[in-house]
């Protein structure tokens, strides 16, 4: 495959998967009969604790 056959079956394959997870997004039964990893996409990110200040004591 040349460069820009790579490059288009790459926007393919993104604009698929914006396609589905807009979908299940969309669509809260759907979401919820999906596989672990997908649910797993629109779960909220854990909050982190600020970090230390770099300069020390």
């Amino acid at each position: 495959m040349t460069a820009e056959e790579n490059l288009r079956l790459i926007r393919e394959i993104e604009a698929n998967r914006a396609f589905l997870l807009a979908a299940y997004q969309q669509n809260p039964q759907l979401l919820a009969h999906a596989e672990p990893r997908i649910r797993e996409l629109f779960q909220p990110l854990p909050s982190v604790p600020p970090a230390a200040d770099a300069t020390g004591p």
